[in-house]
């Protein structure tokens, strides 16, 4: 299957970075993020044929990327992608081009926030910002869904 062959992509740079972030840090916790790491690969391989795949995925990568930002904040990001990209394979997001660009347009758009976050040295503005963004995309998306439901419904406007 084409997809799941990006998806042993993806989590085989996942794995490489992590291991090597853990071996270059020599941070005392370093066993916390191979073990992370060791989780999320039997949950990846565990949940393979479930239906709800990526809900497990996310949560096994949660603590993983965690872990990491306490690393080095840029790992962490790199985390994040990569365990994005890792979802949206297993939700069968990145078949199209334009799916690709959406995700590689995502990944654009978390590293200013993550600069953010590394200038600030906190996360209260970077939060806020985040929730006012994911407001206004839910609010149009809510108003796009009801104009839609409305056209289609048979309700003459």
């Amino acid at each position: 299957m084409k997809p799941e062959s990006r998806d042993y992509g993806f989590l085989a740079v996942l794995a490489a970075v992590v291991i090597g972030i853990t071996v270059w840090s020599a941070s005392p916790v370093w066993y916390l993020t191979i073990l992370l790491l060791c989780l999320f690969c039997v949950i990846w391989y565990g949940v393979r044929t479930w239906h709800d795949r990526a809900f497990y995925l996310v949560c096994a990568g949660e603590p993983l990327i965690v872990t990491c930002c306490y690393l080095n904040l840029w790992v962490g990001l790199f985390v994040v992608w990569m365990v994005a990209g890792i979802v949206c394979n297993a939700m069968g997001i990145l078949e199209l081009p334009f799916e690709i660009r959406l995700f590689f347009m995502f990944c654009g758009v978390t590293v200013p926030v993550a600069a953010l976050v590394q200038v600030s040295n906190h996360v209260v503005l970077p939060l806020l910002i985040l929730c006012i963004g994911t407001g206004l995309i839910l609010g149009i998306q809510a108003i796009r869904d009801y104009t839609f439901k409305k056209q289609y419904s048979g309700v003459r406007p």
